[in-house]
């Protein structure tokens, strides 16, 4: 159900945003900020509604919202946000595309290379050298031409976190970013862990294709090569069996919780590590602030994560700013994202989102002198990024499988098949249904 939130005047911006049942409403900006505006190098247009699609309903505090209530009030202009769930947003954007009914900008992980004719070449209005060349490519998701159909705005990097209590008790000492461990390494620092008494488990990882891949991107592999103007599929690679394989000598091990990879449980490992029962979680910077907030019996960090036979991998997320070029304010739209992109405004925003940076220019620093620390090791996942991932994304094997990838994997976790078949099988699966070599 379309769902309508109206932003308060900046005045009242203490105030909760209230979901407003089924009916558009909107809230009038103060239009005495006209000097700031200036300042800020945007031209104030004033007046005009901006409609801000977004899939869940955002908090008090937001940080996107209220920095939409702070253009609005500096602008004279008003804000109207709808929310779309996630799913929903697969079937009712078609739609209202379809019966001329757009938000004039959006927040989204998939509709821009889903429909890519729908939306704008921000490229022709924001200067997108000064964004992070990895945020950049992987928000934006087109990798067939050079247009930027969509700009970062939450940006996330899968990452390493580690029970620094549980390490002290270990004898055990954090790599550095200059001097990563091996993937072998850290499962001999799990085994120290476990045997020290100090946690349950020497280390979990979330159950998701996205953590476990960095596994095999570390050691060469890749779901798929290319081949000529089509793809290969090689998931079922050799490196990638002895990879699986290591794995599921982890989990037998006992060093890990199996069941959250062998499907028998539902349990989120995060979880676990938040109790003191992990001492090495393997997830994403998305988990770093609500661990600040959650986390009081023990002292925690960021690790750098490992290398493998090859390299080392990260994988970036997050969503993107969009603007459908049939929007009725599709202007206005343009002008907030040349506001937002600055770099007072980004830090602004930044401040309060407390995540990484997508620009070059700007970064999140704590005060703290621990968490900036940990910033600054979340930072530099950035450049462990793969060539092979990128192709892997390219080629958009999940338009034809996707959660079978998983239970591939779970299946050999469990012991029902071999790392060999397990692999096996979804890589012929996969070559079938999209047409490629195998």
């Amino acid at each position: 159900m379309k769902k309508a939130l109206s932003l308060a005047l900046a005045a009242a911006m203490a105030a909760s945003l209230a979901a407003c049942g089924g009916s558009s409403a909107a809230s009038t900006a103060s239009s005495a900020a006209t000097t700031d505006t200036a300042a800020s190098g945007t031209a104030s247009s004033g007046g005009q509604t901006l409609k801000v699609m977004l899939s869940e309903e955002p908090g008090e505090g937001d940080a996107f919202a209220t920095t939409l209530n702070k253009w609005a009030d500096e602008t004279g202009n008003t804000v109207d946000i709808m929310v779309i769930p996630y799913d929903d947003q697969l079937t009712k954007f078609p739609l209202m595309a379809k019966n001329n009914d757009l938000p004039d900008l959006l927040s989204t992980t998939r509709l821009t290379y889903l429909y890519p004719d729908e939306f704008e070449d921000l490229s022709q209005y924001i200067d997108t050298s000064k964004f992070e060349p990895q945020a950049l490519q992987f928000i934006n998701q087109d990798y067939t031409s050079n247009q930027i159909r969509a700009l970062p705005q939450q940006f996330t990097v899968t990452n390493v976190f580690y029970n620094k209590d549980a390490f002290e008790a270990a004898g055990l000492e954090c790599p550095t970013v200059d001097d990563r461990w091996t993937m072998d390494e850290v499962y001999e620092a799990a085994k120290k862990l476990q045997d020290s008494g100090a946690v349950k488990y020497g280390m979990a990882m979330d159950a998701s294709r996205a953590r476990y891949d960095n596994l095999m991107y570390m050691n060469g592999g890749s779901l798929v090569e290319k081949d000529g103007d089509s793809f290969k599929v090689v998931v079922d690679s050799q490196q990638n069996v002895d990879t699986l394989q290591k794995f599921i000598d982890a989990n037998n091990s006992g060093i890990m919780p199996k069941a959250i990879w062998a499907g028998g449980s539902s349990d989120n490992p995060g979880d676990y590590f938040k109790n003191g029962d992990v001492g090495i979680y393997f997830s994403g910077s998305w988990n770093y602030n609500p661990f600040v907030q959650d986390i009081t019996s023990f002292k925690f960090g960021v690790m750098p994560s490992p290398v493998g036979s090859a390299s080392g991998s990260a994988i970036l997320g997050g969503a993107g700013l969009a603007v459908p070029t049939n929007a009725k304010n599709k202007d206005l739209a343009i002008e907030f994202l040349k506001w937002f992109y600055t770099e007072e405004n980004f830090k602004s925003y930044l401040e309060m989102d407390k995540g990484l940076s997508a620009l070059t220019t700007v970064t999140y620093e704590p005060a703290d002198a621990d968490q900036a620390a940990d910033y600054k090791v979340l930072q530099a996942e950035v450049g462990q990024t793969t060539d092979a991932f990128v192709v892997d994304e390219s080629s958009e094997w999940r338009n034809y499988y996707d959660n079978e990838y998983r239970d591939a994997l779970k299946q050999a976790v469990n012991g029902d098949l071999s790392a060999q078949d397990a692999l096996t099988e979804f890589a012929t699966a996969l070559a079938d249904k999209a047409g490629w070599a195998h």
